[in-house]
């Protein structure tokens, strides 16, 4: 009776304890949202969209990056038109940090 009572719990067990050692690989906001477009080889009304880089280079703050996106943004992007948190995220992402004196 005890072997049959602790093979059952162990049994039950299992996926308990395997479900809470594995680790899921998170896809990043950037990932999911931006990187198709922003791969530095799409092309958009005769431009080149730039990458990562180039966007961590030419936006010194979030800030920048939040006025670019919410203001100045392609139409392509209205998606993104109210959702400041969630560019300020993405911009976190790739390194674009707050402007200094925040």
């Amino acid at each position: 009776m005890t072997h049959k009572f602790v093979s059952i719990i162990i049994i039950l067990l299992f996926p308990l304890l395997a479900g809470l050692s594995y680790k899921s690989d998170r896809i990043s906001m950037w990932d999911r949202m931006c990187e198709a477009c922003h791969d530095g080889a799409t092309v958009l009304n005769g431009k080149v969209v730039i990458d990562k880089e180039q966007m961590k280079a030419k936006y010194h703050s979030l800030d920048e990056l939040v006025k670019a996106v919410l203001c100045e943004g392609h139409p392509c992007m209205n998606i993104l038109k109210h959702d400041e948190k969630l560019v300020r995220k993405v911009g976190k992402e790739i390194g674009i940090r707050e402007a200094s004196g925040k």
